[in-house]
């Protein structure tokens, strides 16, 4: 099982390991990411350091486990089928 950022198709093996990507990247790829699930940037990053706690990566964490999550099992088998 991993995590696949949909900005640049880095693969991760966990939601938190991902959410600390994207928070890392900031660029407009991942941004534009962000932005299309709802949540803005400059306001994940702000709940992160304003908050004890990591709110921010918390909250991103979350999104990220519910929509980056791939079977691996599935893309190894998509890829030996050249269905890609």
């Amino acid at each position: 099982m991993s995590y696949h950022c949909k900005a640049c198709n880095k693969v991760s093996t966990t939601p938190a390991d991902l959410a600390r990507h994207i928070m890392g990247r900031g660029d407009k790829a991942h941004r534009e990411w962000l932005a299309s699930k709802g949540l803005k940037y400059s306001e994940l990053l702000t709940a992160q350091m304003k908050s004890f706690g990591g709110e921010g990566y918390a909250a991103l964490t979350k999104l990220v486990e519910k929509e980056t999550w791939m079977d691996d099992q599935l893309v190894s088998a998509k890829s030996s089928t050249g269905a890609d």
